[in-house]
């Protein structure tokens, strides 16, 4: 496991230190996802664009707030 720092500016930014983005395969212009796990925050690197980086983003909030079933409402509207 690598361990490093980052100082988080005024803009609230972070330079991720080049050891991570080797090891993450990281370049200018790549997407990053970032996720919460309780108090931390995880970052990977999201392969496939924009698309496949956010696929199931919010997924656990559509399951709690009753989603999939407001989905399966409209799609019966339809036929």
């Amino acid at each position: 496991m690598v361990y490093s720092t980052a100082k988080l500016t005024d803009k609230y930014q972070i330079t991720i230190p080049r050891e991570v983005r080797r090891r993450l395969g990281l370049r200018a212009g790549d997407v990053i996802y970032l996720a919460l796990e309780g108090e931390k925050i995880v970052l990977r690197g999201a392969r496939g664009g924009w698309t496949e980086a956010t696929r199931g983003l919010g997924a656990d909030l559509w399951k709690e707030e009753g989603g999939a079933e407001a989905i399966e409402r409209e799609r019966d509207s339809w036929e």
